[in-house]
């Protein structure tokens, strides 16, 4: 008979426990871990709006601090971040990233650098959206509306205050905290169709619906209007609620009702009657594809982009019109101009395969559209509110998920970005608020400062020392190489004057003060020059002035034929005592 086995009563050893310890310890950390509070980013997307929309780099610092903050906090509460690698996310990555390589080649390499930090609170706020499940994200989606109408309401009753009129009126039209009619009418398209989007309707949403229409109507948007049209008609036959899509009709019929009405009684009807002016002749129309014509031939000089506000500064040298836009009123020509090709196809496809989800739904397809339509005639999503609009309804949910539980390197890389966009910040808003040479201080490439300085300098050489600090970072801004021509033609230098007076007219082509001032300079150099008895130099400065009527004429001859029927018509018409100046000296015998 064998012997039994005695079991061992002895106590585990400690390394056996330590590793029972550690599944226990694992269990209650996933059983206690929670998910960060909802109501945190949904009081974050409510207020946003109202912060002008996020317009601003300075604002655009903020959200990204926030936004930084957040993802710390969620961190913290979920032990780690969930990252979803797919299009959507590699899009705005690549976005973001490529606004801050770009000032390595931009046409600005102070001001490129700004363009990261507007752009960053994308990258943020889509990482954001992937640590929430489908029903946080829904209950964001529901503060656009909510957003709209109390700005609606707000704004409307703060523009008739008149010391407040022109923070929420633009030529009698309501703008909103956006303070900017288009954009902030496409916002409350936005409203609209996530309302209507719904399967049932109760009598708050059909209140915030008509608000919301009639905010819309108060915008004068030519472009939204359509756009409105298109959205609801769509809705009304796709939805699946049949009520709901007659309710949609109605409303809409409401709607014209109430604005003519409103038309009527107030004897305001600026707003209303640009409904009844829009045309494919009108100017703003034909101006928008005179910039796309413009830019066509940058974008493919130039594919990878001029940077963050590139097009602005260059736009003088190639434009074949009379205008002066800082956004091309398209954003998908203004990512191309900006950082190019690569980033622009990224996105777009990203929206297109978002698109075509199933699971997008009605509601996410109709955002899609609206917001992207919009986009191709103006510059909605340089408003970075708009663009977490456009990111709650695309795929963000599908792709590889990576986990990071490294807490320290998540501290480091939030840190980090807190401290780049707290000094960006500091210096766009400073420079926003017209403390100048507080602006450069913190952040010497802010080159719109220096320019504001240049504006206001009067002693040539001063002007000639901030013409140097913008040349530094930007040498396509006009009005710096005519402050140095200014500089030259003061120290009598008329070489250089020359030199840095046709830099200066070949970036403003269109300016026709450019051509007198570089006139009376080069007709005081010639009557110098001859007192002096520098017959030669008097001769090159009278070639030279004689030059400047093929110059305009050149101009002219390569002007497009849009820019004879927009609101701004070329006037590069010598007045007539110059052309008498031109005559007298083609006569003289002193010069022949």
């Amino acid at each position: 008979m064998s012997k039994k086995r005695k079991i061992n009563k002895k106590p585990l050893n400690q390394n056996v426990k330590k590793k029972c310890d550690i599944s226990k310890s694992t269990a209650v950390t996933y059983t206690t871990a929670s998910a960060p509070d909802p109501r945190i980013l949904q009081v974050f997307l409510l207020i946003a709006p109202f912060i002008w929309g996020g317009f601003y780099e300075a604002v655009s610092c903020v959200f990204a601090i926030f936004l930084a903050g957040y993802l710390l906090y969620s961190a913290g509460r979920t032990g780690g971040l969930t990252l979803r690698v797919n299009l959507t996310w590699i899009a705005v990555l690549v976005l973001t990233l490529m606004y801050g390589i770009s000032a390595v080649w931009a046409v600005d390499h102070g001001m490129a650098v700004f363009g990261f930090a507007k752009f960053l609170p994308l990258s943020l706020f889509a990482l954001v959206l992937m640590q929430e499940k489908a029903e946080a994200r829904a209950k964001l989606l529901d503060m656009v509306p909510i957003s709209g109408c109390l700005m609606t309401a707000l704004s409307f009753v703060l523009s008739r205050i008149p010391a407040l009129e022109k923070y929420f009126l633009v030529n009698g039209r309501l703008a909103g905290f956006f303070q900017y009619p288009n954009a902030f009418a496409l916002f409350l398209i936005a409203g609209v169709v996530i309302l209507a989007g719904k399967d049932t309707w109760s009598k708050m949403q059909l209140s915030g619906y008509v608000i919301l229409l009639i905010g819309i109507a108060l915008t004068g948007s030519r472009t939204a209007f359509v756009i409105l049209l298109i959205t609801m008609l769509g809705l009304s036959i796709f939805h699946k609620n049949r009520r709901i899509r007659v309710a949609l009709l109605l409303l809409l019929a409401v709607m014209v009702a109430v604005t003519g009405l409103y038309a009527v009684l107030t004897g305001n009807v600026s707003n209303v009657g640009r409904y009844l002016t829009s045309s494919f002749h009108a100017s703003t129309f034909l101006g928008r594809l005179l910039y796309f014509k413009d830019a066509l031939p940058v974008i493919l000089k130039h594919p990878f982009g001029l940077g963050y506000m590139g097009y602005y500064y260059l736009q003088g040298s190639f434009q074949t019109g009379v205008y002066s836009v800082m956004n091309i009123h398209n954003e998908f020509l203004q990512v191309l101009l900006d950082i190019g090709w690569v980033p622009a196809v990224l996105i777009a496809a990203a929206v297109v395969k978002s698109f075509m989800k199933k699971e997008t739904g009605l509601t996410g397809r109709t955002l899609l559209f609206a917001i992207c339509a919009h986009s191709m005639f103006d510059f909605d999503l340089q408003f970075i509110v708009i663009g977490f609009v456009l990111l709650l309804a695309m795929d963000l949910e599908t792709g590889k998920v990576w986990k990071n539980c490294k807490k320290m390197w998540l501290r480091i890389a939030a840190g980090i970005l807190i401290v780049v966009n707290c000094w960006l910040g500091i210096a766009s808003g400073l420079y926003r608020t017209g403390n100048l040479k507080a602006a450069v201080t913190v952040y010497p490439g802010c080159t719109g400062a220096w320019l504001g300085m240049l504006s206001k300098a009067e002693d040539t050489e001063e002007m000639g020392e901030l013409a140097d600090k913008i040349l530094f970072w930007n040498q396509s801004v006009s009005l710096a190489h005519s402050a140095k021509a200014r500089l030259a033609y003061a120290e009598g230098d008329f070489e250089a004057m020359i030199e840095y007076k046709r830099k200066a007219i070949a970036l403003a082509r269109y300016e026709l003060e450019e051509y007198l001032d570089y006139f009376d300079m080069l007709y005081t150099g010639i009557r110098l020059y001859a007192e002096a008895g520098d017959e030669n130099s008097a001769l090159y400065c009278r070639k030279k002035l004689l030059e400047i009527p093929d110059m305009l004429k050149e101009v002219l001859e390569g002007t497009d034929a849009l820019a004879f029927r927009i609101h701004d018509k070329p006037e590069l018409e010598l007045p007539e005592e110059y052309k008498k100046a031109i005559e007298s000296l083609k006569d003289s015998v002193n010069f022949t």
